[in-house]
């Protein structure tokens, strides 16, 4: 059980909340800049005549790396096709992955060493609930776009702050849209909730009470666990004592798999099972093993890379094979190469006098933007009030060992309507982007 050990000590780090205290406070300590609305002076740092510079944190080594540095990977070679094409308005896109071992007192330090030493223009895709609120104030503080945090946090858009744009649907959403399936399937049931002891338990729990409110679904009891503990058999053996007719789990993969596994095996409970979307993988799946997991629900705001069938995933594979560093596509890379997508096209929406003012200006005017992998779950708008791009979820249930879709696409958009934006002069030249967009062989 490599992967289980591995899993926990991810776990462990998740869990370290005196640590995120202590950095926060040191993160956002000194005397902050002046906020970017009191600077009328176009902050250009980071852009050259040749270069837009963006920064990321994501752990490159120790346990969390295989899991997760695949996402920066994938930024990185959609950034290299783009390159490949020349760069928008001639200018290269370079990505700098700074390794923080998924350890929120290393991110401060790697955060401001990009910022401070390598003058990156923004931040883009940076990985973790406990390593960026490390930061996010001390970004914040000094106006820098910190654009699409790969992590689900409500904080991130809640309240909405210029230079911060979350990427994984909240939490607090993932619980709504957990909350109504049950009401729909599960009418009048007594349901228990397992929730790990931090942010993510509680952005969870409100979601899931307020999706529940007015229904006749009863909540009969409520378990939690520190993010240090691996086995919740106690946890979910208490959820059978107090009557659970459903159980649904906001916890990361070695929680989920533990109760899944505490349910079916040791207890022999056959209850149906919810879990939240970080669990909706292979690794839940492999830890749970496919005979424990099957008929559990979860949910994916994004297509898979698995399917293949589509021209959007295929897109992806081609770039991959070309920029990537080996190995076939996963669902990390293409979701790496969403975030770059988004991210070039706001780039090339800002035009060739980009500054960080005019750059965020350009994110919050992006209005039905169909990326490569966007068909069939609907565009990305965005807002000065919605700084959210992944706002459409679909329910997936493990059917003889793999997630597979079972619902139509479930709509939270906040930006009902929106008006596009005037286009720069030179913007038909750049680089084509999104889904109408043709892979392009480059040299």
């Amino acid at each position: 059980m490599r992967w289980l050990r591995r899993l926990v000590r991810i776990a462990l780090v998740l869990g370290a909340v005196t640590i995120v205290l202590a950095v926060a406070a040191c993160g956002s300590s000194g005397n902050p800049s002046p906020s970017p609305e009191a600077n009328t002076t176009p902050d250009t740092t980071g852009v050259s005549a040749s270069e837009i510079k963006w920064g990321t944190t994501f752990p490159l080594s120790q346990n969390p790396a295989a899991a997760y540095a695949p996402i920066a990977y994938g930024m990185k070679a959609f950034y290299d096709y783009i390159n490949a094409q020349g760069g928008v308005y001639g200018r290269k896109l370079t990505l700098d992955i700074g390794d923080d071992h998924y350890a929120p007192a290393d991110t401060v330090e790697v955060t401001r060493s990009l910022v401070e030493n390598d003058k990156v223009f923004g931040m883009v895709g940076s990985l973790g609930d406990a390593t960026q609120l490390a930061v996010y104030k001390y970004l914040e503080d000094k106006g820098i776009p910190n654009m699409f945090l790969s992590t689900g946090l409500a904080v991130w858009t809640h309240p909405i702050v210029k230079s911060r744009f979350g990427g994984n649907p909240d939490y607090v959403t993932e619980g709504k849209f957990l909350a109504q399936y049950i009401v729909q399937n599960f009418p009048g049931k007594k349901v228990g909730f397992l929730l790990q002891n931090d942010q993510l338990g509680i952005d969870g729990e409100t979601g899931l009470k307020d999706g529940l409110a007015g229904s006749d679904v009863q909540i009969i009891d409520e378990e939690k666990y520190e993010a240090v503990d691996a086995d919740v058999s106690a946890q979910t053996a208490r959820l059978k004592n107090a009557g659970a007719e459903v159980i649904v789990a906001f916890a990361i993969p070695p929680q989920a798999a533990s109760m899944v596994k505490s349910a079916r095996e040791t207890l022999n409970w056959n209850v149906p099972i919810l879990v939240s979307g970080i669990n909706c993988s292979d690794i839940f799946i492999l830890l749970a093993t496919a005979k424990d997991a099957e008929g559990v629900i979860s949910f994916t705001f994004g297509h898979q890379a698995y399917e293949t069938q589509l021209p959007g995933v295929q897109k992806y594979e081609k770039i991959w094979a070309k920029f990537g560093n080996g190995g076939s596509l996963s669902n990390f890379e293409l979701y790496g190469m969403f975030v770059a997508e988004l991210n070039t096209y706001i780039m090339e929406l800002t035009g060739p006098d980009i500054s960080r003012q005019s750059f965020l200006d350009s994110a919050e005017s992006v209005c039905q933007f169909m990326c490569t992998t966007c068909p069939g779950f609907g565009p990305v708008s965005l807002s000065p009030t919605d700084h959210q791009p992944t706002e459409v979820l679909v329910y997936n249930e493990v059917i003889n060992g793999a997630w597979t879709a079972i619902s139509n696409p479930v709509s939270f958009e906040t930006t009902k309507s929106c008006q596009q934006p005037t286009l720069p002069a030179d913007f038909a030249s750049q680089p084509k982007v999104g889904a109408d967009a043709d892979y392009v062989e480059t040299p």
